[in-house]
């Protein structure tokens, strides 16, 4: 099998289902109507551009020293 066959094996793609207000919906639906393109394909760049623009590793740190700093209070106020 090819290199490249692997790897779209390896980047199936897979669903998310999400909540919207129905005019909001509309609104983008029509967006991306006017502009050729797919929902899809707009959700899939607007995810990519945020994610590019972020240090997942820095998020994670301070997420765990914010839990960390979350349980130590419980822990003052338990004793």
């Amino acid at each position: 099998m090819a290199h490249t066959q692997k790897l779209e094996m390896l980047e199936r793609d897979d669903y998310l289902r999400f909540r919207l207000p129905e005019a909001l919906k509309e609104r983008f639906k029509l967006y991306c109507y006017l502009k050729g393109i797919t929902m899809s394909d707009t959700v899939r760049e607007m995810i990519e551009e945020v994610l590019k623009n972020e240090d997942l590793e820095k998020l994670l740190q301070e997420k765990l020293l914010q839990e960390k700093q979350r349980e130590n209070s419980r822990d003052e106020t338990d004793d």
